[in-house]
């Protein structure tokens, strides 16, 4: 059985940005700050016990050492991770992810669900994923369970972790509560920090380190994402600079037609406006609203912002290249915000030429810089945010991280 959990939430974060795993990648948070939600929304529960971490036999050490020994060559099945009791196929490709980013070359993703059964001290559960990888053998070398577990009330506040060899032989363990120091160190306890955690506790363990994920080359792992969010081929992408700086270097008298903006579910004409009239007022190129309302259909709600935005920009490049229009460039801008906390939201737009080709498609949430410093929780605020964008690409010494 393979674990599958879909999410719907409108308030996305996070989109897919290469960082190193030592600092706090973007991704996570776009994967796995929906994960959260939908946990609390759904009202689970699990509370932690009081777990004691068992030491290090010299056979288990041996074991270690051999898997150290073996490096980025080391092959590795992850099984389904559990988030809040739940498994999530979500949160264990991010984990793939990031141990392939730090260069494991060989990573696969097991189908089959451990279930735990009853909570038991950390070496009872080493124990039970032992025996579970005996029961369902792996083609790998080695096999990891990881759960992140806690309670409605108290958030997330548990990470445990077992690694075995594939004949069930324990290999490594890890227990991660608010009492350790790794643990002290989360700016925030999410599923996206606590990814990363279990990504650099495990990592020395195979031999990886500033070297090896200098090295790391896109594997199985980031051709799964690259699925995910639904990023059109390289050869799609490639041109946009170009564009970009061809519409630079015309923009004082280049025309930029803009479409209603979709927010709410609705396509809202006064916004639309103001946006056109701030264009205009920043002296970015000359906007004007248009005549015609669109209300695109791709959805807000996937799980993987990426996605989320180049369906929209798929969407919009269909809509431009069968309908001509007489400007020279057409902006479709798409808005989620919450008046009560800036950090749930996003501010996406997309900028089609006369021939439908795109030219722009931005994405911003709480995880860049420009959103930071505006802080959307309104139309207004979006606009601003689009504007400080646009601008960006269009005049020369702006700031366009």
């Amino acid at each position: 059985m393979k674990a599958k959990q879909r999410i719907a939430n409108p308030s996305i974060k996070e989109p897919i940005i290469e960082r190193r795993i030592s600092k706090e990648p973007p991704l996570k948070k776009v994967v796995c700050g929906l994960l959260l939600g939908l946990l609390f929304a759904s009202g689970w529960t699990w509370a932690q016990e009081a777990l004691s971490k068992p030491a290090v036999s010299p056979g288990q050490q041996q074991r270690l050492d051999l898997m150290e020994s073996k490096g980025v060559e080391a092959s590795l099945t992850i099984l389904p991770v559990r988030l809040g009791g739940r498994p999530f196929d979500r949160v264990t490709e991010v984990i793939g992810l990031f141990l392939e980013k730090q260069g494991l070359k060989n990573i696969e993703l097991g189908e089959n669900v451990f279930d735990p059964a009853t909570r038991t001290d950390l070496q009872g559960l080493a124990t039970a994923v032992g025996e579970f990888v005996k029961e369902f053998p792996i083609t790998t070398e080695y096999v990891m369970y990881a759960e992140i577990n806690g309670s409605r009330e108290t958030g997330l506040n548990e990470l445990r972790s077992v690694v075995t060899d594939k004949e069930g032989a324990v290999v490594w363990t890890d227990l991660q509560t608010p009492q350790d120091e790794a643990f002290k160190g989360l700016k925030s306890l999410d599923p996206m920090s606590l990814s990363v955690l279990l990504v650099q506790r495990l990592s020395p363990h195979f031999g990886l380190n500033e070297e090896t994920a200098k090295a790391a080359k896109p594997g199985k792992m980031a051709a799964i994402m690259d699925e995910r969010s639904g990023m059109p081929p390289e050869n799609e992408r490639t041109p946009l600079p170009a564009r970009q700086k061809e519409m630079k270097d015309s923009r004082q008298k280049a025309t930029l037609k803009v479409f209603p903006v979709r927010m709410g579910g609705t396509a809202n004409t006064s916004i639309a406006a103001d946006l056109a009239k701030m264009i205009n007022d920043e002296g970015l190129c000359k906007a004007v609203p248009a005549k015609e309302s669109l209300l695109l259909k791709a959805s807000q709600a996937d799980p993987n912002e990426l996605k989320v935005l180049w369906d929209l920009a798929h969407e919009f490049r269909d809509y431009a290249k069968k309908n001509p229009t007489d400007a020279d460039y057409v902006l479709y801008a798409d808005y989620v915000f919450n008046p009560q906390q800036w950090k749930q939201g996003f501010v996406h737009f997309v900028v089609c030429d006369r021939k439908g080709e795109w030219v722009i498609v931005d994405m911003q949430n709480s995880h860049h810089p420009d959103y930071q410093s505006t802080k959307p929780t309104s139309k207004e605020g979006c606009n601003k945010l689009l504007v400080k964008r646009l601008g960006g690409y269009l005049i020369e010494g702006k700031d366009r991280p």
